[in-house]
């Protein structure tokens, strides 16, 4: 699915109230924990995937819920991108669901599912908990 690198190329980008990312070389690893993101943060988030072809990986934390505007964004701000939605309920996946109605490429994963996630990946063993703990 991804062209996978370890994690030893991982950057941190940015860090804000409510979402989180970071740029790899061949991806992008991001987390959402709020219903609604702080609007500047969101802004530059979702600029930061404009310009980028490369796989996202978007870790849902918690019951949030993105309103359709919010959706949209998102969806346009991904483009053709890949996207691997980590998520922990039934909310998460509903955004997979709008997401593809929206035209995204969207596997969801639960946090159980992690080691396939690498697997498919190419990534080491534990990677992802790594990267996905930088977020925090």
């Amino acid at each position: 699915m991804f062209d996978g690198n370890p994690a030893g190329q991982f950057q941190p980008n940015a860090r804000s109230q409510g979402v989180a990312w970071k740029r790899a070389s061949h991806h992008t690893l991001a987390r959402i924990d709020v219903t609604s993101p702080d609007p500047r943060s969101w802004r530059s988030f979702l600029d930061e995937l404009r310009p980028a072809v490369r796989p996202l990986i978007l870790w849902m934390r918690g019951r949030v819920w993105l309103g359709a505007d919010s959706r949209a964004a998102l969806a346009h701000a991904i483009g053709s991108s890949r996207v691997a939605l980590v998520v922990e309920d039934d909310i998460g996946r509903g955004l997979a669901t709008a997401l593809r109605w929206l035209g995204v490429e969207v596997s969801t994963y639960s946090l159980a599912e992690l080691d396939q996630l690498e697997t498919e990946l190419e990534f080491e063993h534990g990677a992802l908990h790594g990267q996905l703990g930088e977020l925090n």
